[in-house]
């Protein structure tokens, strides 16, 4: 069943890379737009983004048209699609949902961190990447261990106003990693 669900997430990635590269053309600002572009098509070309390149963008994320309550309501469906939300709601209760359930990813990780991966078994590794946008049943553990870390890399090192890099990351860092 996890392969069968993760292709109905990952059948709305390309829908979010879209949007994403939609948003970045409207973009007031040349350099960070063009950084957006590039890191959008890139993930577009089948690489796979690093933690630099997330982490240079991530101010496009709090405040601008990227953040969650700004996204347009096609992009907050295509997102709430991939953490296995409804996107039938009205668009503020889609919003206020897909943040709280990213917020709540980013609490969990919080406390992942503090414990430490080593202390997972292999079937909790598989379940903390799978919530967190990777299918990590046809992967080693080690590759999963070093998904998860890079993850938690990113995760921790961003503020809770900026949520919607963290619900993108589940596309930009996943698409690329692992195809069944």
């Amino acid at each position: 069943f996890l392969d069968a669900y993760d292709r109905r997430r990952r059948g709305r990635y390309p829908a979010v890379l879209r949007s994403l590269a939609l948003a970045a053309r409207a973009l007031p600002e040349p350099q960070p737009r063009q950084l957006l572009q590039q890191l959008c098509a890139q993930v577009q070309g089948g690489a796979r983004p690093h933690l630099g390149q997330l982490l240079a963008v991530r101010g496009l994320f709090s405040g601008s048209l990227l953040a969650l309550n700004r996204l347009r309501v096609d992009h907050v469906r295509a997102l709430s699609q991939v953490l296995f939300l409804t996107p039938h709601l009205p668009a503020f209760f889609l919003r206020h949902r897909l943040q709280s359930h990213v917020l709540e990813i980013r609490h969990l990780d919080r406390a992942l961190l503090r414990l430490g991966l080593g202390q997972l078994s292999e079937e909790e590794l598989r379940a903390a990447c799978y919530l967190r946008g990777l299918n990590s049943t046809h992967l080693g553990q080690a590759e999963c261990r070093a998904w998860l870390e890079q993850w938690l890399r990113l995760s921790c090192e961003l503020q809770a106003s900026e949520a919607s890099l963290l619900a993108h990351s589940m596309v930009l860092l996943s698409l690329n990693y692992s195809q069944p």
